[in-house]
């Protein structure tokens, strides 16, 4: 990954060029940011930067061994870590480095929902365990290649078990010179505060709408301008949930919700049991990201039914939903739809029994998409 081929983050791809090239490079950062913001494609072009063989003033040279090497993340000196599903027979992520690398190459913008459907576990839990640090030992231990830098790169670093938190503790307080550790995550308050005071904070904020559109255009050439704009306001700076959008992946969420909202109303019984088997096998992530995109819709429904349509972010069928469902909403119904399925999101955060909860909800958003009637 280039430094140029990055969307936004301008300021911060300087400072981080600026550090390399005036001999101030920390033994260890923490590149820290939302979802889809870009921590690990800046970190990749960080540790290509460092590898390079003839970098130039703003970038790696992009033509020399290295670079080539790095192309397919394949550098002896570059070693990647990353959670994977723990068991008896996989303990390290050596035998999983094939399938990473084929990811991040197709999409660098990675997050562990993609991850985990590449390694075909909707429900198990990525995590990275005593063995994995220990395998971050061994390999730091080996001389470099080139003579120069070694770079670990440890990607989401928050689902590492505590014990193997622990072990890379005691690497981190006696690093070996010429060591560079990059550790790339989405929640700091989830590491151990030893190891946080041990790395350098290198924040990534999320891209600004402008960017998101500019990534949008590069990656889907025919999406009409207005229709980017509209997914970059919604997209909230998250790259891979605006990429969703535009090649229109969620058009099987706004299907399912709406029909199952037709189904709540009319108080279908048998049609919310079916919806409930079918978000049962959804998998965590996205029955979460399901309850989000129902909130934004509401929140678009009650933009519109408050006469503001310059604010919603709606096309299509989305935007026919909004028109005709924002009639059901009130000042009465629409806080309690709300805290509905931010209550269910968090049971889901919780690994709530996602049938039973998925039921529950229905009747009760049943309940409130009715209550304008009863109250009429």
């Amino acid at each position: 990954m280039l430094f140029s081929r990055i969307i936004g983050h301008a300021a911060l791809k300087a400072k981080l060029i600026g550090n390399i090239r005036e001999g101030r490079v920390p033994h260890a950062q923490f590149f820290l940011g939302p979802r889809g913001s870009g921590t690990l494609p800046l970190a990749l072009a960080y540790a290509r930067y460092l590898l390079c063989q003839q970098p130039g003033a703003a970038d790696s040279c992009g033509a020399c061994p290295s670079c080539a090497m790095l192309d397919k993340l394949a550098h002896p000196d570059l070693h990647l870590v990353f959670p994977i599903f723990l068991s008896e027979k996989s303990k390290t992520c050596e035998p999983f480095l094939a399938d990473w690398r084929e990811l991040v190459g197709k999409e660098p913008y990675l997050d562990a929902e993609r991850w985990r459907e590449k390694l075909e576990g909707e429900n198990k839990q990525l995590r990275m365990g005593v063995d994995i640090a220990a395998e971050i030992t061994r390999k730091l231990s080996l001389k470099a290649y080139q003579g120069g830098w070694k770079v670990m790169l440890i990607w989401l670093p928050e689902l590492m078990d505590t014990a193997a938190a622990n072990k890379l503790l005691k690497v981190l307080e006696e690093p070996e010179p010429m060591t560079a550790f990059l550790l790339v995550g989405h929640a700091n308050d989830q590491i151990l505060p030893t190891i946080l005071s041990r790395t350098q904070l290198v924040k990534v904020p999320a891209l600004n709408p402008g960017e998101v559109v500019e990534a949008l255009q590069l990656r889907y050439p025919d999406l009409g301008a207005e229709e980017a704009r509209a997914i970059a306001a919604r997209s909230e700076g998250d790259l891979l949930e605006a990429a969703a959008m535009a090649d229109k992946s969620e058009e099987e969420l706004f299907v399912f919700f709406r029909d199952w909202l037709r189904a709540c109303y009319a108080n279908k019984v048998p049609d919310t049991v079916e919806f409930g088997e079918y978000f049962a096998k959804m998998g965590r992530e996205r029955q979460k990201g399901l309850m989000l995109y129902a909130l934004y819709l509401i929140r678009q429904c009650l933009l519109h039914g408050q006469q503001v349509p310059q604010l919603v972010r709606a096309f299509g069928e989305e935007m026919d939903f909004v028109k005709k469902f924002s009639a059901l909403l009130n000042e009465r119904n629409t806080e309690g739809i709300r805290r509905e399925l931010e209550t269910a999101h968090g049971h889901l955060e919780r690994n709530a029994n996602p049938k039973v909860l998925f039921l529950d909800l229905s009747y009760r958003m049943g309940g409130w998409l009715r209550m304008k009637e009863a109250v009429a």
